[in-house]
């Protein structure tokens, strides 16, 4: 098993934080809609896909876990009860790490370039993954918490406005927005400067 290289080390440190930042600052800025907007994932598949699996993997699980460990009120549907299940923990890290293997794996089919296609491309993986993550945290959040809700009814409420009169299922499009606007611009940016993105850069 190889270790982590300081180059490594220092990018999971940044784009970690970077995510961070972001989903606290949309807590911050736009509390009235959760569900609604978010770009930690983006950064997370932005990190899969120009650095690789391992810091990309990495940046998912610390990302998801730390968010979801100190959230801010209203950021995320548990913070309202002050505790987060491990189950629940387990569930969001796992999904933070498969926006990064995703990641991973369109940088070997996908080129990098200011395109449609490529837009295209980053937009349908964006509605699948965050199609997933929607499905799959409502379902951890049924088994964290089986006293307040079941499988069957966390996945209804999936796609029934309840509290807000949008469904939760609405941040699988907005999601996808975001990743066309954001993803293609960051990846080709990132590949640009090759202080940061250097083609030998070991990306397993």
């Amino acid at each position: 098993m190889s270790r982590l290289t300081t180059r490594q080390i220092s990018l999971i440190a940044v784009m970690s934080a970077a995510s961070i930042v972001v989903a606290y600052f949309k807590g911050f800025a736009i509390s009235a809609l959760p569900s609604v907007f978010e770009f930690m994932t983006v950064l997370i598949f932005v990190s899969g896909f120009c650095f690789g699996l391992i810091v990309g993997a990495s940046v998912g699980v610390m990302s998801l876990a730390i968010y979801m460990l100190i959230p801010y009120p209203f950021a995320h549907p548990a913070a309202w009860m002050f505790s987060i299940s491990p189950v629940l923990l387990a569930v969001m890290a796992l999904l933070g790490c498969m926006f990064s293997v995703a990641g991973a794996v369109a940088s070997k089919f996908l080129q990098p370039r200011r395109s449609l296609r490529f837009t295209l491309s980053l937009t349908v993986l964006g509605l699948c993954l965050t199609f997933v993550y929607d499905i799959m945290s409502s379902i951890g959040f049924a088994l964290a918490y089986p006293a307040f809700t079941t499988i069957l009814d966390s996945l209804v409420l999936t796609f029934v406005p309840l509290y807000y009169p949008w469904p939760p299922i609405i941040h699988t499009v907005t999601n996808a927005i975001i990743f066309a606007a954001v993803a293609p611009v960051l990846i080709t940016a990132i590949k640009s400067l090759p202080e940061i993105y250097d083609q030998s850069f070991d990306t397993s």
